[in-house]
């Protein structure tokens, strides 16, 4: 019975688990989670990117579509809602759940009518 457990714990875990890339310029970036971060904000998932640079995920994506008219139906397909139109066909759209941005934003980057898709990335301030 213990055996089953564990197996059925797993299983739960790989079917949520989310992408551990994002597009951009159309190229695939890998993301690692950032466990060390993980105090500093409830209201912010972190990740370290191949760079070595340490990003923060909210519930919210930046979506750049090639035709307006497409925007309701992804509104609904993925259960977004349109937070702020930033210009012509460029949309800042929020999640229902922040654990959910990076997946959303790799499938919509992956549609025919989607110039880039990618999560609103909060990034630490350097000084220069």
């Amino acid at each position: 019975m213990k055996n089953i457990t564990i197996i059925f714990i797993v299983l739960i875990q790989l079917g949520c688990a989310n992408d551990s890339y994002y597009y951009k310029n159309n190229k695939k970036v890998t993301l690692t989670p950032n466990t060390s971060m993980l105090r500093s904000s409830l209201s912010l998932d972190y990740y370290q990117n191949d760079k070595g640079i340490i990003l923060g995920v909210s519930d919210k994506l930046i979506v750049k579509l090639k035709d307006s008219s497409s925007l309701e139906k992804y509104l609904s397909e993925f259960n977004l809602t349109l937070e702020k139109t930033l210009s012509k066909n460029l949309y800042l759209l929020k999640t229902q759940n922040k654990s959910l941005t990076i997946n959303i934003s790799n499938r919509l980057n992956e549609k025919e009518d989607v110039k880039y898709a990618h999560p609103d990335f909060i990034k630490k301030r350097m000084r220069r």
